[in-house]
């Protein structure tokens, strides 16, 4: 099947093997849509996962941050930079060791939730991802 010329990514990204009913909260962690065209494709056959979801964005490019909030959505999410309809980066995101302001302390008593302080959390093993806050000591398990 040929895809028609007006469907064809030009220039922007394409988040690509999100697991299954995780490309709506994708879309809110990228504050998406934002300017330019969005297509998304949820519940989509793949050869490696069996089932996926997929972002197409026109016209962005993620910023380091946003990447590593991607990354807490599953362990095999990759995202494609394209440019004049050719890939010309694609990277398959992993967890950080250190998540600095991503996550938000579930522990009341944390200086985090009473202070103007930035969280700070260190990752336990692999997936499913467990963190640890650097400050109250409180594991989270996403």
């Amino acid at each position: 099947m040929t895809i028609p010329r007006d469907f064809r990514l030009v220039d922007g990204t394409v988040i690509d093997h999100l697991p299954v009913g995780t490309a709506a909260r994708a879309l809110e962690l990228l504050r998406l849509p934002r300017e330019g065209p969005v297509t998304i494709g949820m519940n989509v056959p793949s050869s490696r996962h069996d089932k996926k979801d997929i972002i197409r964005v026109e016209g962005m490019v993620l910023e380091k941050r946003e990447l590593d909030r991607l990354a807490l959505l599953g362990e095999h999410v990759t995202v494609s930079i394209v440019q004049a309809g050719k890939v010309v980066d694609k990277i398959r995101l992993e967890v950080p060791k250190r998540l600095r302001g991503i996550l938000t302390c579930t522990n009341p008593t944390c200086v985090t939730n009473n202070e103007p302080v930035q969280t700070v959390f260190e990752r336990l093993g692999r997936y499913p991802f467990r963190f640890r806050c650097t400050y109250c000591e409180r594991v989270l398990t996403l």
